[in-house]
């Protein structure tokens, strides 16, 4: 057929055009190294967050390093950090357009929801994706599929966002169960960062608007109070599958019509005192499903909605010079919405999620050359209930969690990281996760990091109890999966505005949960046999003194399943670069960002090629009093990529992604 020629084409094309562009990047690597070397004489005076910001970044606290505040330069791991004014330099309007532009991460999107991937691990479909996602410290995965919500079903705007940390490796020394291959913790705004009401309207491609108000003040007494709501609605796109080109009528010719919209809204208040902080969310997102996955009716009414509310509390005391007290708790409900039809049949699909948890962490100084690090949590999930047609179940179960953790002072340079944590599960048992990381500062501005960790996944309720009565079956003997995982970090830095860093890692899974094969009579989530990712990770970074910032990073990652094969969507390379500079002193900003991902393995065993993505925005700062204005071109170039598909969209494996397409937004401050 004409349309299999085109394709073909076009797949040589942007096959040339990557490796054409891997030169790039690695040119870009070349001349960014030089700069780095020619600017080692940089001025030392701090600046703010929107010019030179790298010092303020390596003394962020770092919440998710070990919970009780560390500087970034000391965290056993390779953190990454994209700060406000690279939201807005950038123009991000998702959490994983966040992720997208971070050093070894990579987004699969389906038409329904962002996957996260990372070191190696990259499947597409699996819900809970092994990631923990945090607010301000608080877990944010539902306790169904235990997912983490990074698209428009997200809780947060991303306007609302401080910084977003991503803490790669093992993190269940400081979490517990889930945090198994990262961490990703939203730091949200105050409502100072306001100081007054904020309105936003913005504009897009597919028929896409979206509004937002907030507001913001710290009154006399220092109370801190942030409130913001907002709403999205797209119409979306039409999209031709060949696979669907059957000669079937229902299926209209392979076009899937008005199938891919979807809505949404939010609400975030924020309350925060000088020791004390109260935070409350709600989300709904309802999106349209193009894809007809499970095998549904083409070209039909196929959606999910999903609603996500939560509360949560935190208090921090001294109980005396040498000993920190924080207590938290929150409380949070989770509902999922879908419908189908299979064959003509209504197939209405729900699952209902609520669980409220507690938790006392202490910090003590007692002796010198030691921080000690310990604390108990409780967690109940009262409801992990499913109702399908077929059956209906929910089992709730409680976690009890005891955890300590030792960071000894070696030398005035050498620092020894010692941590251990036991969960104890109602319904799965005992896991233990223990932690080893060994820093070490040889020369000034140089720092080596040495780590050992372990952490541990339950299966989720939707792995053990979903069933749709005939092709995918319930597995109530599932048991706990965990990883092993060995890191070595080398950093450089040159004074307050230039770092370089390199990764080295190795992990192995044991018993990792995986469904079989979609071609075999059923499905089935089981432990199976243990999967192994090595890789190498390197990211650069400089900012001038003339504010220009920029960020370059290459991953290379090597995984295998259990059988010693590619692992499934698991590009071996991805090359990311960030450039953000003024235009006009500070009237203009702009920002450019360019994205490479090597060629994946799909389910049915191919590959697809690899593309290269760039993206550009323009910023206005104050051109006009109290209004800003932000245009930003996303695959700017107009590149015809895929994602792979999950195997429950069968019989497709990849699935296509948008094309060129623009967002403008108009935001005004009532001063």
């Amino acid at each position: 057929m004409n349309k299999n020629r085109i394709l073909i084409r076009l797949s040589r094309k942007y096959n040339t055009t990557v490796l054409r562009l891997y030169s790039c990047i690695g040119s870009i690597f070349c001349l960014f190294f030089f700069l780095i070397g020619s600017n080692t004489l940089a001025d030392d005076k701090k600046h703010d967050l929107a010019g030179a910001s790298l010092e303020e970044l390596l003394n962020f606290e770092l919440i998710t390093a070990s919970k009780i505040a560390r500087q970034v330069s000391d965290a056993p791991s390779a953190v990454s950090i994209v700060t406000a004014d690279d939201i807005k330099a950038y123009g991000y309007r998702t959490l994983g357009e966040i992720l997208n532009s971070m050093r070894g991460l990579n987004i699969t999107y389906d038409r329904a929801y962002d996957f996260l991937g990372g070191r190696g691990f990259s499947s597409p479909g699996e819900y809970s994706g092994r990631i923990m996602l945090l607010i301000d410290g608080m877990q944010a995965n539902d306790n169904v599929y235990n997912q983490a919500y990074f698209d428009h079903s997200g809780l947060i705007d991303t306007e609302l966002i401080e910084r977003v940390e991503y803490v790669p490796g093992p993190g269940s020394v400081a979490y517990g169960n889930n945090a198994f291959f990262g961490i990703v913790n939203i730091i949200t705004k105050k409502g100072t960062d306001f100081n007054g009401a904020q309105a936003a309207v913005s504009v897009g491609s597919f028929l896409t608007g979206k509004a937002r108000l907030t507001y913001g003040k710290q009154f006399s007494n220092d109370v801190d109070l942030l409130l913001s709501a907002s709403g999205l609605a797209s119409r979306g796109q039409n999209f031709y599958f060949p696979e669907f080109d059957n000669g079937d009528p229902l299926n209209n010719n392979g076009i899937a019509h008005r199938q891919d919209g979807q809505n949404n809204q939010r609400f975030f208040a924020k309350l925060q005192g000088r020791n004390w902080l109260f935070e409350a969310g709600h989300s709904r997102r309802h999106k349209d499903i193009p894809t007809a996955p499970y095998g549904a009716d083409f070209n039909t009414h196929y959606f999910y909605t999903d609603t996500n509310k939560f509360v949560a509390g935190q208090y921090h005391i001294d109980l005396s010079n040498n000993l920190k007290l924080s207590l938290l708790t929150d409380f949070s409900d989770f509902r999922y919405h879908g419908n189908s039809l299979f064959s003509g049949e209504y197939w209405p699909d729900e699952s209902i999620g609520r669980r409220w948890g507690t938790e006392a962490k202490f910090s003590g100084s007692w002796f010198d050359f030691h921080k000690i690090i310990f604390g108990v949590a409780f967690r109940d999930d009262f409801q992990r209930k499913i109702i399908t047609p077929a059956a209906s179940s929910d089992h709730g179960r409680q976690t009890i969690s005891v955890y300590a953790q030792n960071e000894f002072t070696l030398r005035n340079n050498l620092w020894l990281n010692l941590g251990v944590r036991n969960d104890y599960f109602t319904d799965d048992g005992n896991a233990i996760s223990p932690r080893f990381a060994l820093i070490y500062e040889p020369l000034p501005e140089h720092f080596v990091r040495l780590s050992y960790s372990r952490a541990h996944r339950t299966p989720t309720a939707f792995e053990k109890f979903y069933t749709d009565g005939e092709f995918l079956l319930p597995n109530p003997n599932l048991k706990i999966e965990h990883v092993h995982a060995a890191e070595l970090v080398l950093e450089r830095r040159w004074g307050n505005q230039s770092r370089v860093l390199a990764s080295f890692y190795h992990q192995t899974t044991v018993k990792p949960i995986q469904t079989t094969p979609y071609s075999s009579d059923f499905v089935q989530y089981l432990n199976t046999n243990g999967a192994r990712a090595r890789g190498i990770e390197i990211e650069a970074e400089h900012h001038w003194r003339n504010n220009m910032r920029v960020r370059a990073s290459y991953a290379f990652q090597d995984s295998e399943d259990g059988a010693g094969n590619w692992a499934i969507n698991s590009p071996r390379h991805l090359g990311k670069f960030n450039f953000t500079a003024p235009i006009y002193g500070d009237l203009f900003r702009t920002g450019v960002e360019l994205q490479v991902v090597s060629r994946r393995k799909t389910h049915l065993g191919n590959t697809t090629g690899g593309f290269a993505i760039a993206n550009a925005t323009l910023n206005t700062n104050r051109l006009i009093p109290n209004l800003d204005i932000s245009f930003t071109i996303r695959n700017l170039f107009n590149t015809n990529y895929v994602h792979v598909a999950p195997d429950y969209n069968m019989p497709l494996s990849t699935i296509a992604q948008d094309s060129r397409n623009y967002w403008l937004q108009l935001t005004y401050e009532f001063k």
